[in-house]
């Protein structure tokens, strides 16, 4: 029996998770200021920089667009260079470009900095390179693993706003970024490069799965090949497909998202419900990452496509033609639940291309995704020309339709077996 016991040694903590939570710890760091709680500084910008509301969103304009030109190549680099490099170069660019905000006189400086040096910081530090590096540690669970990577994008937006708000009267916004430059790049920085690591040991695959002979059984067949190249990728029709169900997707939940506050205004609610509403949306997209994630380890990628379709569209529809709290409030929650979309794009991704072509796919499809930025101008010009969101709300609803559609074309290749799921650690 010893012998037995010997050759097969029991399961310990898998090193993995310390690399998910090392990724959602970088993900808070590099979101939280810089997207997540833009929108309470813009007010004190415009009256310390004396310029316009609209002009200081051009930030985020800038923001968006430079980082869908810096994603592909900051894919290339996820699947060739040390992890820990990557993202301690992101980070203390974050670093530096937290303590240039603190510095601007003018919001022309503002926008510059949110354009050119926040942009491959943010991609270094965050998604595009964070699920490539989750994929080379985890074959089964991939899902969930990257449902709780992505969980630090959206907890940045329910934590941190609230503690902003509170300290940004008493400190100042020059502190607040000051300070948050300071510790991403002496506290963060450290404490991610210490845990980073590009991919598992042999020992670290038998704490995952078990022993050598369930390892091989279970091995991602792609994960020491080399990785795809851009024709390879661009070439397959499922990549494709997928641009055209997450795009519309993201078009239906940042156009609500963005719209929101004045939303609650058409409907005679003050700037506190809707703040809480937009509360109720953020946590109901971290909530959707980890759901999805384990939806897509049970199922697969394309039944939760088709079923988020759904929920989103009927979200949309709940905004488009409800009247009382209780209808808006559920259709936050289902259309919240859309920007937990990047949860499954990633995993589909990588049942599509393996851990060694996630990076240069996904940075690929981030190419795209200004396509749907224009979603929450549409929506706010449509209610300007109209009087009522109801008619571009009704759009959003035949964009999710689109989605859910789409879907239903989605044939993945199933290289990963469902059947030991129940099984894993």
């Amino acid at each position: 029996m010893s012998s037995v016991g010997e050759a097969v040694p029991a399961r310990r903590w898998y090193y993995g998770w310390n690399i998910v939570a090392a990724t959602i710890v970088s993900q808070i760091a590099a979101d939280g200021l810089t997207y997540n709680a833009f929108p309470l500084f813009v007010q004190r910008w415009s009256r310390d920089l004396h310029a316009p509301i609209s002009e200081l969103q051009l930030a985020v304009v800038a923001l968006v667009l430079t980082c869908a030109l810096a994603s592909p190549a900051t894919g290339v680099l996820a699947d060739r260079l040390p992890a820990r490099r990557l993202f301690a170069c992101g980070l203390l660019g974050i670093g530096i470009f937290y303590v240039a905000v603190s510095m601007a006189k003018a919001a022309w400086e503002l926008i510059a900095l949110f354009g050119l040096l926040a942009p491959l910081a943010l991609c270094l530090s965050t998604s595009v390179t964070a699920n490539p590096l989750i994929s080379r540690w985890f074959v089964r669970r991939r899902g969930l693993a990257l449902g709780l990577s992505a969980f630090g994008l959206g907890i940045g937006g329910v934590l941190l706003p609230p503690l902003i708000a509170e300290l940004l009267p008493q400190v100042g916004w020059r502190t607040i970024w000051r300070v948050g430059g300071l510790a991403v790049a002496v506290l963060v920085t450290p404490l991610v490069a210490l845990v980073m690591r590009d991919r598992p040991t042999k020992a670290d695959g038998l704490a995952y799965l078990g022993d050598a002979s369930e390892q091989r059984a279970h091995q991602d067949p792609l994960s020491h090949a080399s990785g795809p190249g851009w024709r390879e990728i661009l070439g397959h029709r499922n990549f494709w497909l997928l641009l055209g169900i997450y795009l519309p997707m993201m078009a239906v939940y940042g156009g609500v998202a963005q719209n929101l506050p004045p939303y609650a205004a058409s409907h005679g609610w003050d700037r506190l419900l809707a703040g809480q509403l937009l509360s109720v949306l953020n946590l109901s997209q971290v909530a959707a990452t980890l759901a999805l994630g384990v939806l897509s380890d049970r199922f697969g990628n394309r039944l939760p496509l088709v079923g988020l379709a759904v929920v989103v569209g009927t979200g949309a529809a709940a905004l488009a033609f409800g009247t009382a709290l209780p209808a808006i409030v559920l259709g936050c929650v289902f259309v919240g639940f859309g920007g937990g979309i990047f949860t499954l794009l990633a995993a589909a991704m990588a049942v599509e291309y393996g851990a060694t072509g996630l990076g240069r796919a996904f940075g690929a499809s981030m190419f795209f995704l200004p396509l749907g930025s224009f979603a929450p101008f549409a929506i706010a010009k449509t209610q300007e020309m109209t009087g009522s969101y109801r008619p571009a709300l009704i759009g959003t609803v035949l964009l999710a339709a689109i989605s859910g559609g789409l879907s239903l074309l989605l044939r993945e290749r199933g290289r990963i077996g469902r059947a030991a799921a129940g099984s894993e650690r």
